[in-house]
């Protein structure tokens, strides 16, 4: 891990609980698998190196603290921000202060030892203060090395000597202060690193005589280890660690590391610098720290940067250039033969051929003189074994050779029909004839005794396009399954060279043609390996599944399957090997050592079984052997950690979003985020990524290849955002991370504002509409108030213009009679008068009366006009039978003002005797009254009038004319009139007619 350091010599290593990586060197760097972010820088002067010791130490609160020789520093994830702690005035001055070690005991109390001595955080007042309770004169000798015991005992490094500071801190124990006698406090040296392992024994390692020392507390028993270095003189321990499997690892100045066998009681492995080899431990002088990661690799850091290494199965044989006479190259295929000897093709150095006890025989390559396989490039793809035992070894270019190993010897072919292709498989059917799967080409038959081959282009032909071969599967004496690379599995009819049957898997829309392996899983099934996962056939019903993975479909690219026994398999992808359960149909997947699959080529990586039951993988330039049995079940994948967050495409630190109790808080403009997350894993381990948003997304979304969830235009709201891991077995992760995001409402997007806003708006309308309805109303009120006031004064008005015009005549009428002395007629006149007055008064108050009314009150009238003229007219009143004229109303008092105009101006000046006619007929929904005299007409009647009254004006008509109008508007109804002059057939007057028109009301 050189490339992206900020400087080679790494002097602390350590991971928080999230799973970032941080590393010190010239800069304090945090990883988190692919990138380096630097947080803090060290480098005192320009041009300076490095410091000689960085300390790191992560607290409960997640604060990263680093110790220099200058300064404290810490780093809050919180604020994201680095600040330099102060110190309490008097402790020392500034310059050199040489921070060596921190530690947080069972209290939570944060200790650190410096060159100042041993000082403890004050929390209140955020700095560092002498350790309260001890003397000075030890306090300052406390400086290197700190722990704290699984009985809460301190054990700190003095200048020469160790101390120990019981549980309750009220003592200090030294060399010179031993009541209990206590072994390890007769350590006379400095102390670099004091370690406490899962036995509770403590490893002391000293400066001076560079002596490793160990301690158990239950037998007081004190041990020594050295490690001589140079004549007369031992190399120094600079970092001890426990790794997964329990065994302690030391980390030396000169000599690398070392681990410590239990068993045996002593350091029996040792694994020395080696800067040539890439997998060798790489560095210069010294190894400065080690650190056991959350996925349990071995993190060395040294003058040379980082190294890492796998601890997990330590059960593995390699078999590459470095234990055997192997080549050093990417391995192609694997076989097995029924004599238990292994056949290895690589690719570009032939093949290796090995005992069943894995010990090299034979190594070939290409060679010009015939010992060796004709392909010139020495690529080998594919091994066969023939019933007589002799191989066959499938090259490119289309290159096959015989090898027989009892001899030796090879045969070599070059038949011209496998076109020069690759052989990708092949199967003997028996002595001397051999299916072939090629490159492109398909499938050929081969005969090796007269070197005949079939080709059978009907393959190429069914599918519409050339295809490749990778696998092939007798299914009985007549048919043969086909892995095809563009077709899909394929039921070959060796007989006829026909496809019989094509099965095209599918994949959501798309269809999988790609199958890159196939085996016989059951009598009726077949397993197909794909480049989208695995495919279970069952060619009785013609019905095929899909593997599927918490109802989701695994979806890798298959290398190679083996079958494992009891239905279960054994199959590769480039990122591990599974074990398939063939009931269940789950998966198994299983740690590795990070180089046994590290395929992004894809090329084959086969599996086979060992003589001796294990199991034998090719990888990328070597073989692994081992035992399925004692293979570690991959665990769940760490917990995913959200890596960054933006807002509008700025970053934020969301480290105190993790908690529900303090929720990211956005403002309304702020709603358009950005969130990468990511499984902190450091060794190439595929993870699947789910998550949602609560509140927003219903269901769990796949992440796919993108790690960030992008969600824009957030409506104001409390939202959760959870993500999880799974591996390629279908373990989850074993928690769910949660980020808490509340994205807070504009004011006006407030549900205070918005319930006021529809209160005010319910409110105004509410108000508007009450004020509307008031005013409408009133207005109406006055209107109509106005309009009824303003009718009936002009009604009264006008019956009262009327009623003195006709009482005016009445009288006169009297008046002539008394004048006569005609006294008889008088009193007749005037009882009708009264008759009249009476129907008058009854109607004057009435707007409508019925027919019969109105006819009863005119016939008094007519009776006292024809005695007032000495009866010179006679009358006449017809009412129509198709009215009921005692329900029937028309406007009160319209028709007497025409029949007194008809009386005085018509009939009164007419010499003979007159005639006046008053007819009501029903004319559709209207009743006409037609008053028609025979008097002398109009305008005879106008020139009288203005020869004997001229400065009398006759208002009847008028009057009557505008109480119409008023009737009509106040009633809605269309009454009208007309005035016709009647002439004979010389234009001379005759009469008068008029035509009334009222609405047919029936009550």
């Amino acid at each position: 891990m050189e490339n992206g350091l900020a400087g080679n010599h790494v002097s602390a290593i350590l991971q928080d609980k999230k799973g970032f990586l941080w590393i010190a060197s010239t800069s304090l760097q945090r990883f988190d698998g692919e990138n380096f972010l630097t947080i803090s820088n060290f480098d005192r002067l320009p041009g300076s190196i490095y410091y000689e010791d960085i300390a790191l130490f992560e607290d409960r609160k997640g604060r990263i603290w680093m110790g220099t020789p200058d300064n404290i520093r810490v780093y809050d994830p919180v604020t994201a921000k680095v600040a330099v702690v102060a110190l309490e005035p008097g402790v020392m001055p500034p310059g050199d202060f040489r921070c060596h070690a921190f530690l947080q005991d069972h209290n939570g109390v944060l200790w650190i030892t410096t060159g100042a001595g041993l000082l403890q955080f004050d929390e209140k007042n955020n700095r560092f203060r002498k350790a309260p309770g001890l003397p000075d004169s030890l306090r300052t000798r406390m400086r290197s090395a700190i722990v704290e015991d699984a009985f809460g005992r301190l054990w700190v490094s003095g200048i020469h000597e160790l101390y120990m500071i019981p549980k309750n801190r009220d003592k200090v124990f030294g060399m010179h202060n031993n009541p209990d006698s206590l072994a390890i406090l007769n350590i006379p040296t400095s102390a670099k690193k004091i370690f406490e392992d899962h036995h509770q024994r403590l490893w002391i390692a000293t400066r001076g005589e560079s002596e490793l020392y160990t301690w158990h507390p239950d037998t007081n028993h004190l041990r020594s280890f050295i490690f001589p270095y140079k004549k007369g003189e031992n190399d120094q321990v600079y970092d001890i660690i426990e790794d997964v499997h329990e065994e302690i690892w030391i980390a030396m100045e000169h000599l690398g590391l070392h681990r410590y066998n239990e068993k045996e009681g002593r350091f029996n492995l040792h694994l020395p610098g080696n800067n040539k080899d890439p997998l060798g431990l790489h560095y210069d002088y010294e190894t400065n720290c080690l650190l056991i990661d959350r996925d349990g690799h071995l993190w060395v850091g040294t003058d040379r940067g980082v190294n890492i290494m796998s601890l997990h199965n330590q059960s593995f044989t390699r078999l590459d250039h470095r234990s055997r006479p192997l080549p050093q190259s990417e391995v192609t295929g694997i076989h097995t033969a029924r004599n238990g000897d292994v056949f290895i093709g690589y690719w570009g150095q032939g093949f290796a051929w090995l005992g069943p006890d894995l010990r090299v025989k034979a190594h070939y390559t290409h060679r010009p003189d015939g010992s060796g396989i004709p392909e010139e490039r020495s690529l080998v793809w594919s091994f066969a074994e023939k019933k007589d035992g002799s191989m066959l070894i499938g090259q490119e270019n289309g290159h096959v050779s015989q090898f027989d190993p009892a001899t030796r010897r090879f045969k070599h072919y070059r038949p011209p029909g496998f076109s020069d292709q690759t052989v990708l498989c092949m199967w003997p059917e028996n002595d001397s004839i051999v299916w072939v799967g090629l490159y492109k080409v398909g499938i050929v038959r081969w005969n090796m005794r007269s070197g005949e081959v079939t080709d059978y282009k009907q393959v190429h032909e069914y599918i519409h396009r050339n295809t490749s071969v990778s696998g092939i599967v007798p299914a009985n004496d007549e048919y043969l399954w086909l892995a095809s690379s563009n077709g899909g599995v394929l039921l070959f009819n060796k007989r006829s060279g026909k496809v019989d049957r094509q099965i095209m898997f599918r994949r959501g829309p798309d269809t999988v043609r790609n199958v890159t392996a196939l085996m016989p899983f059951s009598d009726s099934m077949l397993l197909a390996g794909t480049d989208h996962g695995i495919f279970f056939y069952n060619h009785r019903n013609h019905h095929w599944e899909a593997q599927t993975i918490n109802d989701q479909l695994f979806d890798e690219w298959i290398l190679s399957v083996q079958p494992a026994g009891n239905d279960d398999a054994w199959f590769t992808t480039p990122f591990g090997f599974y074990r398939l359960n063939g009931k269940t149909r789950t998966l198994s997947a299983f740690v590795q050592n990070d180089d046994i699959i590290d395929n992004s080529r894809k090329v084959r990586r086969n599996i086979a079984f060992l003589q001796d039951g294990r199991l034998l993988v090719g990888a990328s330039d070597h073989a692994m052997a081992f035992s399925a049995f004692r293979l570690e079940v991959k665990p769940p994948p760490p917990d995913i950690t959200i890596v960054d967050f933006r807002v509008l495409n700025h970053p934020v630190n969301v480290d105190s979003a993790l908690s529900p109790r303090t929720p990211l808080k956005l403002t309304h403009r702020q709603n358009y985020i950005g969130i990468e997350f990511k499984s902190l894993q450091n060794h190439a381990e595929k993870t699947q990524y789910f998550y949602k948003l609560e509140g927003l997304d219903k269901d769990w979304i796949h992440a796919g290849n993108i790690l960030v969830a992008r969600y824009t235009n957030l409506p104001p709201g409390d939202y959760i955002f959870r993500v999880k891991g799974m591996n390629m077995a279908g373990v989850f992760s074993h928690n769910v991370t949660s980020l808490y995001i509340s994205v807070l409402p504009a004011f006006w997007q407030t549900w205070w504002f918005r319930a006021l806003v529809v209160l005010a708006i319910l409110g105004l309308v509410y108000g508007y509409f009450r004020v509307r309805v008031y005013l409408v109303r009133k207005e109406a009120r006055s209107r109509a108030a106005f309009r009824e006031e303003l009718a009936q004064l002009e009604m009264k008005a006008l019956r009262a213009q009327m009623n003195p015009h006709f009482i005016f005549n009445a009288l006169n009428s009297i008046q002539t009679f008394m004048m006569k002395n005609e006294t008889e007629q008088a009193l007749a006149y005037l009882s009708r008068f009264a008759r009249l007055i009476r129907n008058v008064l009854d109607h004057s108050q009435l707007n409508s009366i019925s027919i019969t009314r109105e006819t009863d009150m005119l016939e008094n009238y007519l009776e006292l006009e024809r005695l007032r003229l000495a009866e010179r007219f006679d009358y006449r009143i017809m009412i129509d039978p198709k009215l009921d004229s005692d329900f029937l109303e028309i406007p009160a008092m319209v028709i007497q003002p025409f029949v007194e105009n008809a009386i005085w101006h018509g009939l009164q000046h007419k010499n003979e005797r007159g005639l006046l006619t008053i007819e009501f007929i029903r004319r559709e929904n209207q009743i006409l009254c037609i008053i028609e005299d025979n008097g002398i007409g109009r305008d005879a009647a106008t020139t009288l009038k203005q020869q004997s009254h001229p400065t009398h004006i006759s208002r009847g008509v008028q009057i009557t004319k505008d109480r119409l109008q008023i009737y009509n508007s106040r009633f809605k109804m269309d009454a009208s009139f007309d005035i016709e002059d009647l002439k004979d057939a010389n234009g001379n007057a005759t009469g008068t007619r008029v035509n009334l028109w009222f609405p047919l009301l029936e009550d």
